[in-house]
């Protein structure tokens, strides 16, 4: 569970460091109205510095604790990131913040010399308060209403870029169930031309037989006597040899018609898996 960087310190501690602030406004009235006489500058100068000191480990406290959460959730939200940015910049603001409270301080000493040390307190206590009830936010030059429509903006880009991203996301989907389905389509292909290519071996292989056998038909042929019989045997010879080019280039044509439908196919995968590249990098761009 995320925390926002002004609830990390409970109220009770809020009310401890502005009673400290306080307490330490108090004591150097004190000692100015009833303490031993002394030097007013040295301990208007020893209590700036200890309030700057107290403020100081305060915030430090705050930006430990922002820290400790943030790595200890794993993330954080816009608020807690522009939180922690303002924090870190916080400390040298928190300086100048001491130095104007100091002449603040030395401004009301001298115009209210004649009030009491409860007088002063509680003149000082409200500065205190407010320093103390000061939301990191505040450190950014910017007014509540500012902040708002920036985080404001900050949401809907961010609700935007993952919109866009589902989009291509469902886009890179899509296009990969169809590369899928256009590869096993191209595997039938492949398949089919791969017993094709068997048959046309196996018509090869009888081609090459019955002409082996042919020749040795003729060899036979040619020590027989009867011309008749030579003459049907060599056109029965012819209409086989005929009709096994005629079957052997039929094959071939239908070979050659799959290689081209394979070709086709290919291509179509190529552009295909161009298109899924761009997707993929567009996707990786938007992450």
């Amino acid at each position: 569970m995320a925390f926002s960087p002004w609830q990390i310190l409970s109220p009770v501690q809020w009310a401890k460091w502005t009673w400290s602030a306080v307490r330490g406004a108090g004591a150097g009235g004190e000692e100015e109205a009833g303490g031993p006489e002394g030097d007013p500058e040295e301990e208007e100068d020893s209590q700036a510095e200890t309030k700057s000191l107290s403020f100081r480990q305060d915030e430090g406290a705050v930006i430990s604790q922002i820290s400790d959460i943030s790595n200890r959730d794993g993330h954080a939200t816009d608020e807690e990131k522009l939180a922690s940015t303002s924090c870190g910049q916080k400390p040298a603001g928190a300086e100048v913040k001491g130095v104007e409270k100091e002449t603040w301080q030395k401004t009301e000493k001298e115009d209210s010399a004649g009030l009491g040390p409860l007088e002063s307190s509680s003149e000082k206590a409200p500065v205190s308060v407010a320093c103390g009830g000061e939301s990191p936010l505040d450190g950014i030059c910017l007014s509540e209403a500012d902040k708002t429509a920036v985080l404001t903006l900050i949401r809907e880009e961010i609700i935007t870029k993952e919109i866009e991203a589902n989009e291509w996301k469902k886009k890179y989907e899509e296009t990969r169930e169809e590369v899928l389905e256009m590869r096993k389509i191209v595997a039938e292909y492949e398949k089919t031309i791969a017993q094709m290519i068997g048959k046309e071996k196996g018509f090869l292989k009888s081609f090459q037989q019955l002409t082996m056998e042919k020749e040795q038909a003729l060899a036979d042929l040619n020590s027989v006597e009867s011309n008749e019989e030579i003459a049907q045997v060599r056109s029965k010879a012819k209409a086989e040899s005929a009709a096994l080019h005629a079957g052997l280039r039929k094959e071939q044509m239908k070979v050659e018609s799959l290689e081209r439908a394979l070709q086709q196919k290919n291509q179509e995968i190529e552009e295909l898996t161009k298109i899924c590249d761009e997707l993929i990098a567009k996707l990786g761009k938007t992450d």
